[in-house]
């Protein structure tokens, strides 16, 4: 069709060399300043301008062969229109597909796989809120008693309904963001500390709303679920700065966080806290047990890939599968 369109236009662009008295079914479009101005123009061929009854567009008849290069031209275009009128009923037949819908690859057959993997971490384990509680404890008692932030920091108490999924935080500015589709501040998105910047702040401070490739270098993404006590946390400390009136680094609040956070983790003290009171961290899962047991009795084989530690996800497992 790419040729077709081609050599439609080439035809067109000199219609000296085509007379023909279906005046109707040719029109040249002079498009921006048309042959006469600086700008390029073509010529189009409408094909929705005809005279025959059945409503389908058509190459007059009565051109001339000249060279032949008119009778491929129609031989061309006809095979194209017959491609197009002979879809197969099973494809008119078909549903229209609802965009907001959700569909699966139905040409995965699960009774094929011999090998199911599995993550432990908000796959195998579920956590209930509390989780973020005692990362954030952890987490600031570490940047008070080995980093030197002030006693008051002690004092501070995990939000859960502040940090939500999908935040971003300005190591340059100190701000929260939550992004939309299109890289642009949500307008209830921005928070400096615990307060929400209305739309003329997010403009004094960014100078409009879309973030720029050169603003997003200094962005780090807060995406799941483990750094909702992180996001949190940097927003206390942000606030407590604020409020202090002391200058501060918003890139450096940021590094302290991210090592307070680690260290929880890495040292073990997150995982320790949670075996000591599982009840109160992990979400029991009834039909988890009978769905692994299920892929045993069908000859599956199982693996679990974790970076937790094992005596953590041991000591996890055996209490979710009591």
């Amino acid at each position: 069709m790419a040729t077709l369109g081609f050599r439609l236009r080439n035809l067109l662009l000199f219609p000296s060399s085509v007379h023909h008295r279906h005046t109707t079914l040719l029109s040249c479009s002079l498009h921006r300043q048309g042959f006469c101005g600086s700008s390029p123009s073509y010529a189009t061929l409408d094909l929705h301008k005809h005279s025959h009854s059945d409503s389908k567009p058509h190459l007059p008849e009565s051109l001339p062969d000249g060279d032949g290069e008119i009778a491929a031209l129609r031989r061309e275009f006809e095979s194209a229109k017959h491609s197009f009128q002979r879809i197969p009923d099973a494809l008119k037949e078909m549903p229209k597909m609802n965009p907001k819908g959700i569909y699966v690859n139905k040409s995965l057959r699960l009774d094929k796989l011999q090998v199911y993997g599995f993550d432990y971490d908000y796959t195998l384990a579920h956590y209930s809120s509390a989780l973020q509680t005692l990362i954030y404890d952890f987490a600031k008692e570490y940047m008070v008693n080995e980093l030197r932030y002030p006693e008051i920091c002690m004092e501070f108490e995990y939000d859960p309904s502040f940090p939500i999924r999908g935040l971003y935080y300005d190591k340059s500015k100190g701000c929260l963001l939550k992004l939309d589709f299109f890289g642009s501040i949500e307008p209830d998105g921005c928070y400096f500390g615990r307060r929400k910047l209305s739309r003329k702040e997010i403009r004094d401070v960014y100078g409009t709303r879309h973030i720029g490739r050169d603003q997003a270098r200094s962005l780090v993404g807060l995406m799941d679920f483990f750094c909702f006590s992180e996001a949190c946390l940097l927003a206390d400390i942000v606030q407590y700065f604020v409020d202090a009136k002391l200058e501060f680094d918003a890139s450096y609040i940021y590094e302290d966080v991210i090592r307070a956070i680690d260290h929880v983790h890495r040292s073990g003290r997150v995982h320790r806290g949670i075996l000591a009171d599982p009840h109160r961290y992990l979400v029991k899962n009834g039909t988890m047990l009978s769905f692994l047991k299920m892929l045993r009795e069908k000859g599956k084989k199982l693996f679990l890939l974790t970076n937790s530690p094992y005596y953590f996800v041991d000591g996890g497992m055996r209490f979710m599968l009591q």
